[in-house]
């Protein structure tokens, strides 16, 4: 089992990978407003990379792994920053397939810690893990983080969309 941060950033890269492939639409246009080319086929990409480094780290947990992980939230983390300094105006910033996610501060945060965590498992490795209480616990902790950053991509970027209005 990884350390229980970066495994809830592998855990998030899954969640966030299934909802692009679900639906692409809103990261495609996003994209599309940056400029950026073949925005459909990117997506599709992105989401898959997510959902494979997400799924690899949290089950294998390789340092590699952890590295490419950490690599996909710095890459997200220049998304964010660039989409805010430049002001584009997209009603989704893609993270989460869908529209009313706009890019706010608070992606630029949860990419940071991010990158960190994910860095940190690079360097460190993985925790062996004793006994199945503590396997349960690290679950149930992982479930909660992943859970508790969606709630704060989403229900932030509907915050910062009402407030820009």
């Amino acid at each position: 089992m990884p350390p229980p941060a970066a495994a809830i950033f592998s855990l998030l890269l899954i969640v966030t990978g299934i909802a692009k492939l679900r639906r692409p639409n809103d990261t495609a246009r996003a994209l599309a407003a940056m400029h950026l080319p073949f925005p459909g086929l990117l997506t599709r990409l992105v989401a898959i990379a997510e959902v494979a480094i997400g799924v690899g780290a949290l089950v294998v947990g390789t340092p590699i792994l952890f590295a490419a992980q950490a690599l996909l939230y710095a890459l997200f983390l220049v998304w964010v920053a660039t989409a805010l300094a430049k002001g584009v105006p997209i009603a989704s910033c893609g993270c989460l397939g869908r529209e009313d996610t706009p890019p706010y501060a608070g992606h630029l945060i949860l990419n940071v810690v991010g990158v960190f965590a994910s860095v940190g498992a690079a360097i460190t490795g993985t925790i062996s893990v004793e006994g199945i209480l503590e396997v349960v616990a690290s679950l149930v902790l992982v479930a909660v983080g992943t859970a508790l950053a969606w709630t704060v991509l989403d229900e932030g970027a509907r915050i910062s969309a009402l407030v820009t209005k």
